[in-house]
């Protein structure tokens, strides 16, 4: 069995409409692909376990049945109505690392809103304390394909909390990530080791769309490094100037603690001073 052009190295692990998604991740091991009932909606705070540190095939975590975009090519919001979702009913991730997690790739999923719009959608690493030495940094994660967003009355805090080692996050669009009172982001991270490729997807935040620092990594001395920024459209939505719109804008790409970054080949629009100018 394969999916497109990639075979499937492990076991099948279906999780049905009201299935049990956190026991198929749990009994999950390397080279295996759990499959999502499309269209069905995944309610909880999931975490992804860490596996063999001897393993290069990933557990590959996504809707069941055809791609609905092909490899390579944006999700939009249109072409994400028939794909799995997963949802958070409070304020944690609907999806989250374990300490030490590796291995995992996330593709073809759909996630709304976290319930009231507060914290992170995805949390790959701890940006806490509690992730303080770089044997708890997850690595070897990928998302791919996935659309992310915000509710558009409530907002969303953050999208995507990146605080792990050798993530891709490619061909995705995040969008309808902004908050009242306190700064959003789309992707942030502060406490992970890097190297990032961010590359291909549509990023809309309120705040900073992308930002690396803006807090002090519990590792000590860390730097964020090895970023790549390429083939991106980072803009903010012309609706948010709105007098009546009370999201807290700032800057497109904001790097207060970075090393070693290439950005090319992006589209950067639609940016105005408002609660912070900002300056290329």
């Amino acid at each position: 069995m394969c999916i497109r052009d990639r075979p499937i190295s492990g076991s099948v692990r279906s999780v049905p409409r009201g299935g049990d998604l956190q026991a198929a991740i749990d009994a999950a091991v390397a080279g295996d692909t759990i499959f999502l009932e499309a269209g069905a909606t995944f309610v909880g705070n999931f975490v992804m376990r860490s596996t063999d540190g001897n393993e290069s095939r990933p557990i590959v975590l996504r809707t069941a049945g055809a791609d609905a975009v092909p490899a390579g090519e944006r999700m939009t919001a249109e072409r994400a109505v028939p794909l799995a979702k997963l949802r958070s009913p409070n304020n944690m991730p609907a999806l989250a690392t374990a300490p030490s997690a590796r291995g995992w790739r996330v593709e073809l999923l759909e996630f709304l809103a976290n319930r009231g719009g507060g914290g992170d959608i995805i949390a790959l690493g701890d940006g806490s304390t509690a992730q303080k030495s770089l044997a708890r940094i997850p690595t070897e994660l990928t998302l791919d394909r996935l659309y992310i967003h915000g509710d558009p009355v409530a907002g969303q805090k953050r999208g995507i909390a990146l605080n792990a080692g050798r993530v891709s996050i490619t061909n995705s669009s995040i969008v309808d990530i902004m908050t009242v009172g306190q700064d959003s982001q789309a992707i942030g991270g502060w406490n992970g080791t890097g190297p990032y490729l961010i590359e291909n997807n549509l990023i809309e935040a309120a705040s900073e769309n992308i930002l690396f620092g803006g807090a002090d990594p519990a590792v000590l001395e860390l730097t964020p490094a090895g970023i790549i920024i390429r083939r991106n459209v980072i803009r903010k939505p012309l609706a948010w100037r709105d007098p009546g719109v009370k999201w807290q804008v700032k800057n497109l790409l904001e790097l207060k603690n970075a090393r070693d970054v290439t950005i090319e080949d992006n589209l950067f629009e639609r940016n105005w001073a408002e609660a912070q100018s900002g300056y290329a």
